[in-house]
């Protein structure tokens, strides 16, 4: 008999954090009030710059907007496409690690594009748009 490695973040769902490539919202809001708090209040900071950092922010904030549209018109054009990919929580070595369906509809959970896709046999599989590995018509 053999034992297979058992991965618990698999098991549990878990994923390591997505690293940021860019700055957002939050972060942007809480370097600019650093930024004035330690300020020397003999020399505040320009009006030029202060306005050009609030245009900064309001850029990042429809940037971050769009992508997220974008993201969702995406997953909405997979609606009534063939996909094929890995049925969430199974681990690795199962026999029944991957789905195929058609997809009906697209939710948002936790910012996250969740697709239901109904199988062959009528069931239902909630998945991730990242878990796809073939889309066909």
């Amino acid at each position: 008999m053999e034992i297979q490695p058992f991965d618990s973040k698999a098991f549990f769902g878990s994923k390591p954090a997505v690293p940021k490539t860019g700055l957002d919202t939050t972060q942007f809001i809480r370097l600019l009030t650093v930024q004035m708090s330690n300020q020397n209040p003999l020399e505040p900071m320009n009006d030029r710059d202060f306005f050009a950092q609030l245009a900064q922010l309001g850029t990042v904030d429809g940037l971050d907007k769009m992508k997220r549209s974008m993201d969702m018109t995406q997953a909405a054009g997979l609606i009534g496409k063939t996909v094929t990919g890995v049925r969430p929580g199974s681990l690795q070595g199962d026999s029944n690690t991957t789905f195929e369906g058609i997809v009906e509809r697209v939710t948002l959970k936790n910012g996250a594009q969740v697709l239901g896709v109904r199988e062959g046999d009528g069931g239902i599989v909630e998945a991730p748009l990242t878990s796809l590995q073939s889309i066909s018509q």
